[in-house]
């Protein structure tokens, strides 16, 4: 995600400065062929062009909040998932008790809440990789068991199979007499919530961003871009090569603006900060179990932050 507050128009100059060097070059083989050659053939009516124009503008205006739309869903489902965390950390510590239990003493409750924690840890980390398409193993390692971590080596789907680890330690506990059953149901109820976060960010990815929008956009933009000489030499004499160059640009950013971010899960720097939120999410989730030795937030590269 950028961060800075003044976009660098380098940052699209490097995506569409092909398309713009032969737009130039077209730009000036027009003019040199309207005003040294005199082949006024080449001047298109701008009536027709204008009206084009207009139906371009709104077509590249629907694709882009249509491509915004699927980054602020899987935002909003990124907001979940940190909310939800927190709220399951919270539940293992104050829902985890000896209230009910004959053979645990204090420090093996707080071993369990510790357990329960740095697995949800484990998950968070686990489903950004997983949407990476990363392998996930060496950032999850730290906060599993060896018996944990060997059943999610055999996993295909890992934040699935930590889940899974979640229900079955819940069940443990309820038979230890470390939870009651309506506690034990309201953090089930949070997992269940998880899975549905997992499940929305997973239907976005695997989701292709309608290909009529984007090849048919492109190609429009790409075909108007090219008429542009041909509709201003005829006013514009040499500053036409100007003005197609800023129009033509402009047309191209607004085109790569929408590519950029109709897919929120590519670890570009258009993405969801995933690995910010999940560093957060660790920092967040560790200070409740009372630790002091705190990883530092994950800060912008460049001003893009992953």
């Amino acid at each position: 995600m950028i961060v800075r507050k003044n976009l660098d128009p380098r940052i699209v100059v490097r995506v569409a400065w092909k398309r713009v060097a032969m737009l130039t070059l077209t730009a000036v083989v027009v003019v040199l062929g309207y005003h040294y050659y005199g082949n006024k053939d080449l001047a298109i009516d701008s009536l027709p062009a204008s009206i084009l124009g207009v139906a371009l503008a709104i077509l590249i205006g629907f694709r882009i909040n249509s491509a915004y739309e699927r980054w602020w869903e899987a935002r909003r489902l990124w907001g979940a998932v940190v909310n939800d965390s927190r709220s399951v950390a919270r539940q293992a510590l104050t829902f985890i008790t000896l209230r009910h239990a004959k053979d645990a003493d204090d420090q093996g409750v707080a071993d369990e809440r510790k357990q329960f924690i740095y697995r949800q840890i484990a998950f968070v980390h686990a489903m950004k990789n997983h949407l990476r398409k990363l392998d996930p193993f060496e950032e999850i390692r730290p906060f599993l068991s060896e018996g944990e971590f060997a059943f999610a080596r055999q996993q295909q789907h890992v934040p699935v199979a930590i889940l899974n680890l979640h229900a079955k330690h819940l069940e443990i506990l309820l038979e230890k007499g470390l939870i009651e059953d309506f506690r034990h149901m309201q953090i089930d109820i949070r997992l269940s919530a998880l899975t549905d976060s997992l499940g929305g960010c997973e239907r976005i990815k695997n989701t292709v961003f309608p290909r009529q929008y984007s090849f048919y956009t492109t190609m429009f933009v790409t075909l108007y871009s090219f008429l542009l000489p041909f509709i201003l030499v005829g006013v514009s004499g040499w500053y036409t090569v100007p003005f197609t160059i800023v129009i033509g640009f402009i047309f191209f950013a607004l085109d790569s603006i929408a590519r950029g971010v109709e897919n929120p899960f590519e670890n570009t720097f258009n993405d969801t900060p995933m690995s910010s939120i999940c560093r957060t999410i660790e920092i967040n989730l560790k200070q409740m179990v009372g630790e002091t030795e705190l990883p530092a937030p994950v800060q912008p590269v460049n001003c893009f932050l992953y």
